[in-house]
């Protein structure tokens, strides 16, 4: 697809359902505005690789908030944000709770984009994020500021919404479009990893949005490495909906035979993450650092669940897309074993770069979305200026 036919596709100003809106969790949009975003995100691709300058903005910041680092994130946000002409403020830190409201007032006095990562805490996460968006609506509509930023989750206990959008239209641009995506099996597996502690955001979040589009996904996981409450329901009344099919099982091979897609990945139990949440509040440091430990030995017994050139060819032709939001644990690359060999991921690093290197697309494209009224109109006038880069 070229870019004219990515740019007829883009919602006219009557149907930009996005404008003025932030980006909290895929399952509060509709399926027209998940794909705009997903199509934006792939039209400023294209004006990137021309070489053409999507610069919209002559002057305002982008914060971004991380509690933990995330290299990956932070440089997808920077990137995104750079792509656009906004100045970056790394912030560096979670703010606390009982300034909230006035520390979100003065990050936004000048800002277009709030990013925000938070994902430690069970329910706390998600909620944390909510505050920080309800304080920016609420100091636009007191006058405390004149125009209000997007906020954009960049991964919550929940969802992330950046890198499972970032997938969707990875997965499409290998398919031939988000239509084509429809019949295809994926397989969303729990992989071994020696840290074991990770966030619930991704798997749930491809859950809860590739069912929305007619895929026939597969859940693998060891018997106890369960999701949030509601998160099966979910996938399955989307799947019922979209056409596709969602199925649970407890054998990686199950799951990757004649899949089209494999998402191996690793994440911690959801009773683990509420236990060390509570642990958390009762400032029982010590006990999360045992409770970790714990959960790092249990992982061990399912050690096996780690994607081999022979699963590999289990998948449809064995020659499936791999997909993973980077970095990966690899063995004998970054750890004694790992959720895929060596040989798996050479075999597939050049693809999960490109998978990868949609994030800032899609950082670029909510920013976009949400303040221009007219994004069609937009990207056309971005597309006439063709204004290069450099020379």
């Amino acid at each position: 697809m070229n870019n004219c036919d990515i740019l007829d596709k883009l919602p006219e100003k009557e149907k930009n359902g996005l404008f003025g809106k932030n980006f909290l969790r895929t399952w509060d949009m509709s399926d027209s505005d998940i794909e705009s975003v997903a199509r934006s995100a792939c039209a400023l691709k294209a004006l990137r690789d021309e070489n053409i300058s999507p610069k919209i903005f002559d002057s305002g910041i982008a914060v971004s908030m991380f509690s933990k680092k995330d290299a990956g994130m932070e440089l997808a946000f920077a990137s995104g944000c750079d792509l656009l002409g906004l100045t970056i403020i790394d912030m560096n830190k979670k703010l606390g709770n009982s300034n909230i409201n006035e520390t979100a007032g003065m990050a936004s006095y000048m800002a277009d984009a709030l990013g925000i990562c938070e994902s430690d805490f069970i329910e706390k996460s998600s909620r944390y994020i909510k505050r920080i968006s309800d304080s920016v609506e609420e100091a636009q509509k007191s006058g405390v500021i004149a125009q209000k930023p997007c906020v954009i989750n960049l991964g919550s206990d929940e969802d992330s919404p950046v890198q499972t959008i970032a997938d969707l239209q990875y997965m499409a641009s290998r398919f031939g479009g988000i239509e084509n995506l429809k019949g295809k099996k994926i397989a969303v597996t729990w992989a071994y990893s020696p840290d074991g502690t990770r966030s619930l955001a991704v798997p749930q979040g491809l859950l809860s949005l590739v069912t929305r589009f007619g895929m026939n996904v597969v859940l693998a996981a060891p018997e106890g490495m369960d999701l949030m409450p509601g998160v099966y329901e979910r996938a399955e009344k989307n799947s019922a909906e979209s056409g596709g099919t969602f199925a649970r099982t407890d054998s990686m091979e199950e799951a990757f035979a004649d899949a089209d897609i494999v998402v191996p990945i690793n994440w911690a139990p959801f009773s683990f993450l509420e236990k060390r949440t509570e642990l958390s509040a009762a400032n029982l440091g010590t006990y999360i650092d045992l409770l970790e430990h714990e959960l790092r030995e249990n992982n061990k017994q399912f050690i096996d669940w780690e994607v081999t050139e022979e699963m590999m060819e289990k998948t449809k032709d064995g020659k499936a897309l791999l997909m993973h939001d980077i970095p990966a644990d690899v063995t004998d690359i970054s750890c004694i074993r790992g959720e895929m060999t060596a040989q798996v991921y050479n075999a597939n690093i050049e693809s999960l770069l490109k998978e990868t290197g949609m994030r800032p697309y899609v950082i670029a494209a909510m920013i976009l979305l949400t303040k221009s009224e007219d994004p069609k109109a937009a990207f056309k006038t971005i597309s006439e200026k063709a204004t290069r880069r450099y020379f």
